[in-house]
């Protein structure tokens, strides 16, 4: 549906660039332009029926915003084709600036929704992208027309005439923050994306031409803006639309060579744009911007000395990364009332094996122990190392049952068969281990690792090589 909305929408738009070589120029533009807007209106609030209702609203927010666009067309054509009125400001235009904040409101939404806890640096880089465009935005727009007031305008014209970029502005601001941020790029994202573009880029070009007293009916903004219908209702049909305001499952240092271009870009602006004229704001804008530039590198490189997204000896995930899984899960679990498992292993007598075939020994039978655990749990858990020989898996949707057993299966994997360190004879390993439970043992991932660890910590007192809970022993087999 969402496809042949889209071509459907596009040919209209191509429609509309040829009614006035069919004589239909003028009223019948306006009215092709209006039912293009309506059909856009009805286009997504019909994609929000598609999700359950504790999801709709950031759609229904998109939604009114079309609307209000769509009775904002109505009394725009009503003014002009009927009452042949150029009254500025309109009542169009109270219904064209409403839908700004709706909008705002929704990117927010979808913002907070898709963001884990941890997303600082995202929220630095978009910080930086959005000042340098917004320095564009006020040297080229906002502020011309601010500097333009004078007493031949009512304060309402003045006011309304400012108001227009600056929206664009903050919408601008927010629509970054949702492009750089976390989550999946999904199709239903992408034309959510360009929807946003091309409603910047005719409201940009709109401004300038009615600085220039060059903008006529039928223009490239009217052909951007339709575009923009298109698009935002393609988005709301799509099927990947019930998933955009999806959760990502962690929120990582996002640091690519793509990346720090735009960054380096966006802090450079203000230096090209000095070569052009020279104002007190665009110093301003330079300041924030290098300042804000220098403290996304000191966090990178906080983030790589504190945290590895890998574990570099096993390939398993870091402490760091798996304890944010772990946040994640336990969010989800509250929310969707499903168990979320803890298993906690420690290689017993590790110093000792150490000290008999050496450090390269002990890395190699840590390696080996990560390659079972991998093997052992598939995609069902997430694994990682959290200490010198110690790992975790968290497994969604285990229940105590489900728990223990997977617990006993990988005490039994590691004893079951020996390791190999280099030539020397093969002996054997095992392990400790200790399992906690959402609901049961805590209901934060904080309580989770405190119980398991007590029960790891009771299971190597108790004789190495069993499994307990915070309760007690579960499988003492040996």
């Amino acid at each position: 549906m969402s496809a042949w909305f889209a071509v459907l929408g596009f040919a209209a738009v191509i429609g509309f660039l040829l009614l006035p070589y069919a004589g239909l120029g003028g009223d019948g533009q306006n009215f092709y332009y209006t039912g293009i807007s309506a059909a856009a209106t009805w286009a997504v609030f019909a994609g929000a029926r598609r999700v359950r209702q504790s999801r709709r609203l950031p759609w229904l927010l998109l939604g009114a915003g079309q609307f209000c666009y769509t009775i904002g067309d109505v009394a725009y054509y009503i003014s002009h084709a009927i009452y042949d009125s150029d009254a500025f400001p309109a009542p169009a235009d109270l219904f064209y600036l409403l839908q700004y904040p709706l909008v705002c409101a929704a990117l927010v939404l979808l913002v907070r929704r898709r963001t884990p806890s941890w997303d600082t640096a995202t929220l630095l880089d978009a910080a930086i992208l959005a000042i340098g465009l917004g320095m564009l935005w006020w040297v080229y727009l906002i502020g011309p027309m601010a500097t333009d007031v004078d007493g031949s305008e009512s304060l309402a014209s003045n006011v309304v005439s400012i108001a227009y970029p600056v929206m664009d502005l903050i919408v601008l601001a927010t629509a970054i923050r949702l492009a750089v941020g976390s989550g999946a790029r999904s199709t239903a994202f992408r034309l959510l994306l360009a929807s946003l573009l091309a409603m910047l880029v005719a409201d940009m070009v709109y401004g300038l031409q009615t600085a220039a007293d060059t903008y006529r009916d039928g223009g490239v903004p009217d052909v951007l803006w339709l575009c923009e219908y298109v698009l935002l209702g393609a988005a709301a049909l799509h099927p990947s639309m019930r998933t955009l305001d999806h959760r990502a499952k962690v929120a990582l240092p996002n640091v690519t060579v793509g990346r720090l271009i735009m960054l380096a870009v966006a802090a450079l602006l203000p230096l090209v744009v000095l070569y052009e004229r020279y104002t007190p704001s665009v110093l301003l804008f330079g300041v924030c911007l290098f300042t804000l530039v220098i403290v996304r590198m000191w966090m990178v490189l906080g983030i790589q000395q504190r945290l590895a997204i890998v574990d570099e000896l096993t390939g398993l995930k870091a402490r760091g990364v798996l304890l944010s899984h772990l946040d994640l899960e336990v969010e989800r679990g509250r929310r969707q009332r499903y168990d979320v498992g803890v298993i906690l292993l420690d290689v017993d007598q590790f110093r000792l094996i150490v000290q008999i075939h050496g450090q390269p020994g002990g890395h190699e039978v840590l390696t080996e122990l990560s390659d079972r655990l991998v093997r052992l749990c598939g995609d069902a858990a997430v694994l990682g190392r959290v200490g010198d020989n110690m790992f975790a898996a968290v497994l969604p949707g285990y229940d105590g049952t489900d728990l223990v057993q997977a617990a006993g299966r990988v005490r039994e994997v590691v004893e079951k068969k020996k390791f190999a360190v280099g030539d020397q004879e093969e002996f054997r390993v095992t392990v400790s281990v200790g399992v906690a439970g959402l609901f049961r043992d805590g209901t934060s991932p904080t309580e989770l690792i405190e119980h398991a660890e007590m029960a790891l910590r009771r299971a190597k007192s108790a004789g190495r090589n069993r499994v307990y809970s915070p309760d007690g022993p579960v499988e003492q087999r040996r």
